[in-house]
């Protein structure tokens, strides 16, 4: 027979896999019907968490707090994120079949509406509540706050290593140039951003770091779990790979999307096995896909990618990221 904990990951499982698949249909439609595509990457990030909320709501999962007490899950928050989940959902379909950009800029003032909203529900909960369901806004705040320079210094390592590999084999970095307002950006226009749009992260690390991570550690152990998270995580990226971000060259876009993913899938899962705190993945993964619009001008979107340029990025993400699999943390057992 089977347990509650197997039917709530069966349930998350089904709905953060099997959601994509149908909105990668209407994304495929509306791409090749030319309409504006750009509400559908925000619905995606908010699919994970909205599974583990749906798979904890529909089975009464309780977590045990610090005194061993039973605490039911944050309703109120969790109903308030899934509403505008569905609301999201309804613009991106919506961006399927009218013209112009009005269902995108919809999607936008609905992110930035659910992370106030959603802010204001978190520092109203119950500190007890917050902690229980992985919410903790101070869990190991010092280690947390380490992760998240850490990456930031590795993202610039990175760059620096592409612009110099990309010198080293054509003699040129043509095209790249620093943001002339990249101090402005760090110091006001980033810490902003992520207070307005922190529940499209939150959306996708309370999902993978906070519960399918601990789900397949538990099966597989840690390195192979953290892994195969990886992997799941890219292949879940599929549609968008196919249809937003690098349609003409789909598939080195989709090689570099899983060697992305397994390369800071392993970061991301240092960084919470370390911490156990969602926010410090939360932070690291808004500064993965922020910090290179805001010093290079760098999108994400439409972009053309040659096998120099795949092979190139698979090589510095295994480079960069790999050797944290020999941490203390990934030798550790259990969860």
């Amino acid at each position: 027979m089977m347990t509650n904990d197997q039917k709530r990951l069966k349930i998350f499982l089904a709905i953060s896999f099997g959601m994509p698949v149908i909105l990668g249909i209407l994304l495929g439609i509306a791409f090749y019907g030319g309409k504006d595509v750009n509400a559908f990457p925000l619905v995606w990030m908010f699919l994970p968490a909205s599974a583990v909320m749906i798979a904890s709501l529909a089975t009464g999962k309780t977590q045990r707090d610090e005194s061993g007490e039973e605490v039911g899950p944050p309703k109120v928050f969790f109903g308030t994120f899934l509403a505008f989940a569905a609301a999201l959902i309804i613009c991106a379909v919506l961006s399927a079949w009218l013209p112009g950009t009005a269902a995108y800029v919809a999607a936008n003032f609905l992110v930035i509406f659910s992370s106030l909203v959603c802010l204001i529900e978190l520092l109203c909960m119950k500190k007890q509540r917050r902690k229980a369901w992985g919410l903790s806004l101070t869990a190991s705040w010092k280690k947390s706050l380490l992760g998240v320079l850490t990456f930031a210094l590795l993202y610039l390592i990175l760059s620096g290593l592409s612009i110099a590999a990309v010198w080293i084999l054509t003699g040129s970095v043509q095209g790249f140039s620093l943001n002339p307002y990249w101090a402005v950006n760090l110091a006001t226009a980033l810490p902003l951003n992520f207070v307005l749009s922190f529940t499209a992260f939150l959306g996708e690390e309370y999902g993978w770091r906070y519960f399918l991570q601990g789900e397949l550690i538990q099966r597989f152990g840690r390195r192979k779990g953290v892994i195969l998270l990886g992997l799941l995580w890219g292949v879940w990226h599929l549609p968008l790979n196919l249809f937003y971000y690098s349609p003409q060259t789909s598939l080195q876009s989709i090689i570099t999307q899983l060697a992305g993913c397994v390369g800071m899938g392993i970061f991301f899962g240092w960084v919470y096995l370390r911490t156990r705190n969602v926010w410090a993945v939360t932070a690291t993964h808004f500064l993965n896909n922020n910090l290179g619009l805001m010093l290079f001008g760098v999108s994400a979107a439409g972009v053309t990618l040659g096998w120099g340029d795949t092979l190139l990025s698979v090589a510095l993400y295994m480079i960069v990221y790999l050797p944290f699999l020999l941490t203390k943390e990934f030798r550790k057992e259990g969860q």
